[in-house]
């Protein structure tokens, strides 16, 4: 069972809050999206959507943070706070 969290409730121009870090992740590590797609068995807009924080799968959050070597902690940004609407 995959779990994706969208953001339909945001504007258009509004910037998506950051929820995950593997973007970052994936610059340290010197790793492409389309590399990490490919190990997933996803698309590349699927990964791209994800780095944009378009999608929050967390089981393939997990999936990636095992496939990168590091902890679910460095892929999840547990700062995250929301703000009041």
């Amino acid at each position: 069972m995959n779990i994706v969290f969208t953001f339909t409730w945001m504007k258009p121009k509004e910037k998506l809050p950051k929820l995950n870090r593997v973007a970052d992740v994936l610059k340290k590590k010197k790793v492409t999206q389309r590399a990490l797609a490919q190990k997933l068995g996803i698309s590349d807009n699927a990964m791209c959507s994800i780095c944009k924080q378009r999608a929050q799968p967390l089981e393939r959050l997990f999936e990636i943070a095992d496939i990168l070597g590091v902890s679910v902690t460095e892929i999840i940004n547990v700062e995250y706070k929301p703000t009041k609407r």
